[in-house]
């Protein structure tokens, strides 16, 4: 379906509600913050979804390269097909998961209702059905996340950069697998990276531990309330920036 987002953005969707969401999120509340990115910059997009930030950062910076990771292949259909809706060069979208290790078939659990929640770790998803269910009908809550397992492929981010060339930003938007996107980074690639974004649910210390794994790689990591959600979610937006580029 195609979904009219105000202005003059039209977007392929498969959930109508969720890219209205993710619309207001990144383009109103500018969840990702004001993402400075120099000429012909190198992005990262872990966990690009339908695209919306991919044209986010096309419109802030259109001669940027886009890597954009996405591991559903449903949206991952429809981001190609974003791309090329708004003639969008530059971005080249891979099929799979990033993580920690190299793997043909990891189980994902996907939610048709709300693909971009779609996640490996479905038992953390637990918390947001029970904020949710407080202020809308369990049914309701129920049927966005009414799941089926997939089969990805998963592969480490490092097997996709060039020794020799900067990363500009990397943004990571994963659903409980952001450490194991990090982690998939080899020690040689970490001084390349000079901004880094991404939402963390604060589970089992892992905003703690994300901005302890960045501040040893040279990043200086800061983290705020994520915006649209309840407090209660415990999810949070880090943004860090390499100490050498201030």
């Amino acid at each position: 379906m195609t979904v009219a987002l105000g202005g003059d953005l039209t977007i392929f969707a498969s959930s109508a509600l969720e890219a209205r969401y993710q619309h207001r999120e990144i383009f109103g509340e500018l969840c990702y913050g004001q993402i400075g990115l120099p000429p012909r910059a190198l992005v990262i997009d872990a966990g690009a979804n339908i695209g919306l930030f991919v044209l986010f950062v096309k419109r802030q910076q259109p001669d940027a390269t886009v890597l954009a990771f996405e591991p559903v292949p449903e949206s991952a259909q429809v981001l190609r097909k974003n791309i090329e809706l708004h003639h969008l060069s530059e971005v080249s979208v891979h099929q799979v998961a990033l993580g920690n290790s190299r793997e043909t078939e990891a189980p994902l659990t996907h939610y048709p209702a709300l693909p971009g929640n779609s996640t490996q770790h479905p038992e953390q998803k637990q918390l947001q059905q029970t904020v949710l269910a407080r202020t809308h009908p369990a049914r309701w809550v129920e049927r966005l996340h009414r799941a089926q397992t997939i089969s990805v492929a998963v592969e480490r981010l490092s097997t996709y950069l060039d020794d020799h060339r900067a990363v500009d930003l990397l943004k990571v938007d994963v659903e409980g697998a952001e450490l194991d996107v990090l982690h998939g980074i080899d020690a040689r690639h970490w001084p390349l990276i000079r901004q880094v974004v991404m939402e963390v649910q604060d589970l089992d210390d892992r905003l703690a531990q994300v901005c302890d794994l960045l501040e040893r790689h040279g990043l200086q990591p800061a983290a705020r309330p994520a915006p649209l959600l309840d407090p209660d979610v415990r999810t949070h937006v880090v943004r860090a920036t390499a100490r050498c580029s201030g």
